[in-house]
């Protein structure tokens, strides 16, 4: 957004009425790219990592002395199990997901409106009025996902993102001039940026620890390692050392048709370059072996960040109104109270959403198949649409 801010604002410093708009063009700048880096960061933490645990885990049996599959597959597709996968199990994943930009704090972001002008303490220029920002983010992530068990207790995991992204933003804006001493209205053509391709995203490095094995739960500790591989709009820019533990009570059958395991996931997403940008993670949810072959699951997940996405009034301008006439020919009288920039208060988030999907067994234990969506619960700080995901798996 500030690029495009400072091409209208440019327009206007090369006329012959740019008085006074130096601080304004300084300060809108410093709003756009705070806008451009809550939606880069923001947009490419919406799209969820996939869990790292295979859909069949395999367990040393004394009695035969080989690794046998566990009866039940795994229906989770963003919450891990605290089973590895078993020792010298290698377990390959390719899955598909689609993410578009939703809202940013509620607001629709393909109409983003800000109607009441900004007041410019010059006799020139009195008023600059950003109307209308569309913004639009669409992204096509391919994900190539490797697990191997080092050991009965310990797998590792290496997961790299391939995605295609189409974004564009028009921004639309005017502004009220006096010209020999008559008001007028400057009106900037919509301006359009569009930037679509092909790249990396960040990779992520995953370890598992099992370190409690009881006949009611199960427990493990994870590492997380984030690595800033995605550029713009794909990637963080920044390294993450992610702690996480893993429970998983037992698989209980309470109908025939019925046989249930429950996962529970917490940690936290620290950020290496800003502990502000951290974030706070949860999961809870429920698997449901339809079948031996078909397992459902169902799962709410939680980030809560640990500061505000911005500082208290970052975003607010001072404003005249009650439109940019009343700026030109009044300025005392119309002068209102700073309100902030198409309502955005960069307020600290807590994202919730509900997870429905599952896996399903299409070659004799080794191909599973896997489906699921992301619903958002809730609207704060910058969020998508519902995100579908598709995949397969293969477990040797």
């Amino acid at each position: 957004m500030c690029r495009r801010t400072a091409l209208f604002l440019l327009a206007l410093a090369t006329s012959s009425f740019a008085q006074g708009i130096g601080s304004l063009e300084r300060r809108l700048n410093a709003a756009g790219a705070r806008i451009d880096e809550l939606l880069a960061t923001s947009v490419s933490r919406s799209i969820p990592l996939i869990a790292a645990s295979a859909g069949v885990t395999y367990a040393f049996d004394p009695l035969t002395g080989t690794f046998a599959r566990e009866p039940a597959i795994v229906g989770q597709l963003y919450l891990e199990r605290a089973d590895p996968i078993g020792r010298r199990k290698f377990n390959l994943n390719v899955s598909y997901q689609y993410v578009s930009l939703a809202s940013l704090e509620g607001q629709e972001a393909s109409d983003l409106q800000d109607p009441l002008p900004i007041r410019i303490d010059s006799p020139v220029v009195p008023a600059v009025r950003i109307q209308r920002l569309d913004a639009s983010a669409n992204l096509h992530e391919f994900a190539l996902s490797a697990t191997y068990g080092l050991t009965d207790d310990i797998d590792a995991n290496v997961t790299l993102p391939i995605i295609y992204r189409n974004i564009a933003t028009t921004l639309n804006a005017d502004a009220a001039a006096i010209i020999d001493g008559v008001p007028v209205r400057v009106v900037a053509p919509p301006i359009v940026n569009e930037d679509q391709g092909a790249s990396v995203g960040d990779m992520a490095v995953r370890a598992r620890w099992r370190f409690l094995e009881r006949d009611t739960l199960h427990a493990a500790a994870g590492l997380v390692l984030r690595l800033p591989t995605g550029d713009e709009f794909v990637g963080t820019d920044a390294v993450e050392v992610n702690p996480r533990l893993y429970a998983s009570t037992r698989s209980f059958q309470p109908a025939r048709w019925a046989r249930l395991q429950g996962h529970l996931n917490l940690g936290m997403d620290f950020d290496t370059d800003d502990f502000g940008d951290s974030e706070g993670r949860w999961g809870l949810g429920l698997d449901w072996g339809v079948t031996e072959g078909l397992t459902a699951a169902i799962a709410v997940l939680g980030r809560h960040a640990v500061e505000r996405l911005a500082p208290e009034g970052f975003f607010d301008f001072p404003r005249c109104g009650p439109s940019l006439a009343a700026c030109a020919t009044d300025p005392a009288g119309s002068r209102l109270p700073p309100s902030p920039l198409f309502g955005i208060t960069g307020d600290r988030p807590d994202y919730y959403d509900f997870s429905l999907g599952g896996r399903v067994n299409l070659w004799r234990d080794t191909v599973i198949g896997f489906v699921n969506v992301l619903v958002p619960l809730n609207d704060p700080g910058v969020r998508s649409k519902a995100i579908p995901l598709v995949g397969v798996e293969a477990t040797f």
